[in-house]
């Protein structure tokens, strides 16, 4: 048993690794924008007429626009519509596009903006759940797999460690103190307003 946990472990480590990997660079690279800002073209307008869409609510609305205006990608909305419009973004690696459609308009402002290398891995960090291209959705996979193998390392690590040392006070301490951090920070978002 201790030599399958130990496999385990290791094989989970190098998920890991590979993870932070790619949200290390990529979240390097939002931090440090400015340093990457001359990578990508400015942004290109343009205006299209939709058929069929005066009566569509915001999401069959931005569905019947994506495939009209033949836009591949993943279909994103703002926190917030801005007043008198309808707003979305259909993000694919290396393009993002936002469409803007006055309401009660079949004419849409559709603005292009290429990222290049440093849009994809941003898009890479930014990645939630599935249902876009393969990319999106491996980059979804690869995130369940490494979340997985971060619970696998944890529990497989203090597997290791309670069989290999014989003194596990020091080893209780640390893990009643994070846990109690955890549970603390958990409920402070909880119920902070």
């Amino acid at each position: 048993m201790y030599h399958l946990v130990r496999k385990v472990h290791l094989f989970s480590s190098v998920i890991i690794l590979a993870f932070l990997g790619m949200y290390f660079i990529s979240g390097y690279i939002m931090v440090h924008r400015p340093w990457f800002a001359n990578v990508s073209p400015p942004p290109t307008t343009r205006k299209a007429a939709l058929q069929g869409v005066a009566e569509l609510s915001t999401e069959p609305l931005a569905a019947a626009a994506q495939e009209q205006l033949r836009l591949p990608g993943l279909i994103q909305f703002p926190q917030k519509q801005p007043p008198g419009m309808t707003r979305f973004w259909v993000n694919h690696p290396g393009t993002m596009v936002r469409v803007d459609i006055p309401d009660g308009s079949s004419e849409v402002l559709v603005t292009t903006q290429r990222t290049g290398w440093v849009g994809v891995l941003i898009m890479l960090h930014k990645v939630r759940g599935y249902g876009g291209s393969f990319l999106f959705d491996a980059v979804a996979l690869f995130s369940d797999i490494a979340g997985v193998s971060m619970i696998l390392f944890a529990f497989t690590g203090v597997y290791l460690w309670w069989k290999r040392v014989r003194n596990h006070r020091w080893g209780l301490l640390c893990l009643a103190v994070s846990g109690a951090y955890v549970l603390g920070m958990m409920s402070y978002f909880s119920f902070a307003r």
